[in-house]
């Protein structure tokens, strides 16, 4: 079955099988990242006030560059992507991110078990407001 990806609120987008192929799983990350990556599963996730958002539910490395590219996030009843350049911080308290948890809250749906595709990874950097480095060029 394909991933669903929610834009804005009641569109649904279907997802192309397999997602993006240079995007994968943390767990089925055979580079080396950073240390402050390699726990972050299950960590909160933190607004700019420090307000709770959700959890880290999974972790997407861009293969080539070996950088964290997307989080998961668990909050709310749904899941839905931060762009790694959203992350101010990794800490012991949790992973902050610049964002007012409303901006947060309103990304869009991703529910897929599947790595995210390009134009999902796109969307997620669109609502965001940064350049998503893996459709550059």
């Amino acid at each position: 079955m394909k991933g669903m990806l929610l834009h804005g609120r009641g569109t649904r987008v279907a997802q192309g099988d397999g997602g993006d192929q240079r995007l994968v799983k943390l767990d089925d990350f055979e580079g080396e990242l950073d240390e402050q990556w390699q726990d972050i599963k299950g960590q909160k996730v933190l607004d700019k006030s420090g307000g709770e958002i959700g959890t880290v539910e999974e972790v997407y490395v861009y293969r080539d560059a070996s950088a964290v590219h997307l989080l998961k996030v668990s909050g709310g009843e749904r899941s839905f992507l931060v762009p790694v350049d959203a992350v101010t911080n990794v800490t012991d308290e949790g992973v902050a991110v610049e964002q007012a948890g409303d901006v947060v809250q309103t990304s869009p749906e991703f529910d897929s078990e599947e790595v995210p595709d390009t134009e999902t990874s796109r969307t997620v950097y669109e609502h965001y407001g940064y350049p998503d480095q893996l459709n550059i060029g």
